[in-house]
């Protein structure tokens, strides 16, 4: 038990370690939220406090449910935990009481906007996708048809459709649904609150199954969902809420950050830790992300890096190719391009984004590209199952095609490819994530669950493509944000204090996601306007402009970051990077390091790294993981929690 707190915070070691319920851990950006939940979780099992096969641990992404039950097993948990999306607990718990009642499950709708597009023949898509946002955000609201327009007024929400025109299209879209006996994924909230609240021995034996709830990113969660919740939780609650008031972006779409802002009035008796100090990013992102939301930043783990750059482009052509040629200069030959990321306000700025990067010979990769059911070997593994299948045996199907050597398509058109291999990881991670919540589910179930966040597969080594919400809850080393001008940053239809606000959050949630470096680019013209930079940055302003980077300088970068030192070139340095003056250097970087994360967390510097595993890595150099475990005191918890910064270190 005590190696799951030896290399925590005294913030998170509360968080952990405490029996209070209902808990509310308010986790900053970068603050170690999934290690203090992960933690939390096998902390309370370790002490006989929970039953962690009774826990369900509700997430807004599926990549989140994967990421929370895979720390688990590697913390050695044997016991499987229940974690999904409130849609996917939804529906495997409607599917189940069905299974239980001798019922047919209900048919899912899947495309709402397809739907509406037969029912209004009249709209283009622009304005079908529009009508599906504003009923989207009604049935978050628990607004009905007939309650649309005034509640649309009274939050001042502007569709170019009227709002007579909505509330007439959601009338029709609710009736055809019942006509057709179809439920779209909204209705899988509401149907099973519905389910709980009429059916006593239902919510008995779902309360029993699931006793220990936590939700994460509390601060999105809507008023249907915490409904939901409600009714998940009983008479006698243990519950675990996470959030952070200062990451709320989903106001637009029905969320209710006021559900957190005001936790004690929505769950009497709650009890607060809060978690302030940050392990992803440097002080000086750290400073400019606080000066965007006018408060003083968070305390910082690691060490200071550059501030972050703002850069002044002239047109949007011109950014792409300065963003290209910023990508490339801080890319390491044979390194991946992984560690880097391109955010933008919205998916329109992307493809000119993409093509300059493509154009530059660096690889790409978007949401739309990392489609779990579009990649050929996962559609095919699909169809050969048929919908009707049970998952357990897609996943011994695709367990056995991943494990047999040059196994390729069923069909025998071709060897399989390292892609296939890690797409069938991923579907195989998936489905297991699946069944933790329905053991009896089909394949159909499984493809209509994952269809509403499928966002599973990131396996190729390529510099991401994201907007700033898209980007929620991820991390990179250096993260790129374009378009950082009036008119996008806040959007033009932002209108409002909440609305501002909102962006304003938005901005920092962006700037957050990165570690190391943070670049800032903005256009003077756009679309043939003039344009200013966004409001929300000129704090940083003050700071001198960063130079528009060439070819020489991307030369001149690259060798700075992987050409000899002045000492080495000279003949005056050690004959190899091993020698006796790297062997110092590298003492001094992990010297410096463990004091300063001793200071972060208030205890003795041999308590993050003693001074015998130091001096062991010193001598040894490790390389990777693997090599790090062979130093005494790098065991897994170690090497989770600080392995990938010693590695950093010890490489220069």
């Amino acid at each position: 038990m005590e190696g799951l707190l030896d290399d925590l915070t005294d913030e998170q070691r509360e968080a952990v370690t405490t029996t209070m319920t209902p808990l509310c851990i308010i986790a900053g950006a970068g603050s170690g939220k999934t290690r203090v939940v992960t933690r939390r979780i096998a902390w309370q099992a370790e002490a006989g406090r929970i039953d962690p096969r009774r826990v369900l641990a509700v997430t807004f992404t599926r990549k989140a449910a994967l990421e929370l039950r895979s720390r688990l097993r590697r913390l050695g948990l044997r016991d499987e935990v229940a974690a999904g999306t409130f849609h996917a607990v939804a529906w495997a718990q409607i599917r189940r009481r069905c299974e239980e009642t001798g019922r047919r499950p209900p048919e899912l709708l899947e495309r709402r906007g397809a739907f509406i597009a037969r029912l209004a023949t009249g709209l283009d898509r622009p304005a079908v996708a529009e009508v599906a946002a504003e009923i989207g955000w009604a049935r978050a609201r628990l607004v009905a048809p007939d309650g649309y327009v005034e509640a649309a007024r009274a939050a001042g929400r502007r569709p170019a459709t009227s709002l007579t025109t909505v509330a007439e299209i959601y009338a029709a879209y609710e009736a055809a649904k019942r006509r057709r006996r179809l439920l779209d994924f909204d209705d899988l909230l509401t149907a099973c609150h519905e389910s709980l609240r009429r059916d006593p021995r239902f919510a008995e034996v779902t309360r029993w199954r699931h006793r220990h709830l936590l939700v994460d990113e509390f601060q999105d969660v809507n008023p249907l969902q915490f409904a939901l919740l409600r009714a998940w939780m009983g008479d006698d609650p243990d519950l675990v809420v996470v959030g952070d008031p200062d990451q709320a972006i989903y106001g637009w779409n029905g969320a209710d950050p006021d559900l957190l802002r005001s936790i004690d009035r929505h769950l009497p008796g709650v009890a607060v830790v809060t978690l302030r100090t940050n392990f992803r990013s440097t002080p000086s992102i750290l400073a400019a992300a606080a000066r965007v939301l006018d408060r003083p930043p968070q305390p910082a783990v690691r060490p200071d890096g550059d501030p972050p750059t703002v850069t002044a482009c002239e047109d949007p052509d011109d950014e792409a190719r300065q963003v290209a040629r910023r990508v490339r200069a801080r890319h390491l030959p044979g390194g991946p391009w992984r560690r880097q990321a391109v955010l933008a306000r919205t998916n329109a700025q992307l493809p000119l984004v993409r093509a300059a990067l493509e154009a530059a010979g660096i690889p790409v990769v978007s949401r739309a590209d990392r489609r779990l059911l579009d990649v050929p070997v996962v559609a095919e593994v699909v169809a050969s199952a048929g919908e009707r299948s049970r998952l357990a045996d897609l996943v011994a199907d695709a367990v056995s095609r991943r494990t047999t050597p040059g196994a390729g398509p069923a069909d025998g058109t071709g060897e399989a490819t390292p892609d296939d291999g890690a797409a069938l990881a991923a579907l195989i991670d998936a489905a297991r994530d699946h069944l933790a919540l329905d053991p009896d589910a089909t394949v159909a179930a499984f493809c209509a669950s994952l269809r509403s966040d499928d966002r599973a597969l990131d396996h190729r080594d390529a510099v991401e493509l994201a907007t700033f919400h898209a980007a929620k809850g991820l991390e990179w080393p250096v993260v790129h944000l374009i378009g950082v001008e009036d008119g996008l940053v806040p959007l033009g239809r932002a209108t409002g204090r909440a609305a501002h606000d909102e962006e304003r959050r938005l901005l920092h949630v962006a700037m957050t996601r990165a570690g190391r470096e943070l670049h800032l680019s903005w256009c003077r013209t756009r679309r043939g306007r003039e344009r200013d930079p966004s409001p929300f940055i000129r704090p940083l302003l003050e700071a001198p402009p960063a130079p528009v980077i060439g070819p020489d300088e991307v030369r001149a970068t690259r060798q700075r970051l992987t050409g000899p030192t002045p000492e080495e070139a000279s003949g005056d340095g050690a004959d190899s990077p091993k020698g006796d003056d790297a062997g110092a250097a590298v003492r001094a970087r992990l010297v410096a390091w463990r004091e300063h994360r001793a200071r972060g967390a208030r205890i003795a510097p041999t308590a993050v790294l003693s001074d015998q595993a130091l001096e062991a890595i010193v001598a040894r150099r490790p390389t990777d993981l693997d090599e790090l475990a062979e130093v005494a005191g790098m065991g897994p918890v170690a090497r989770a929690a600080v392995g990938a910064e010693l590695l950093e270190l010890v490489s220069g």
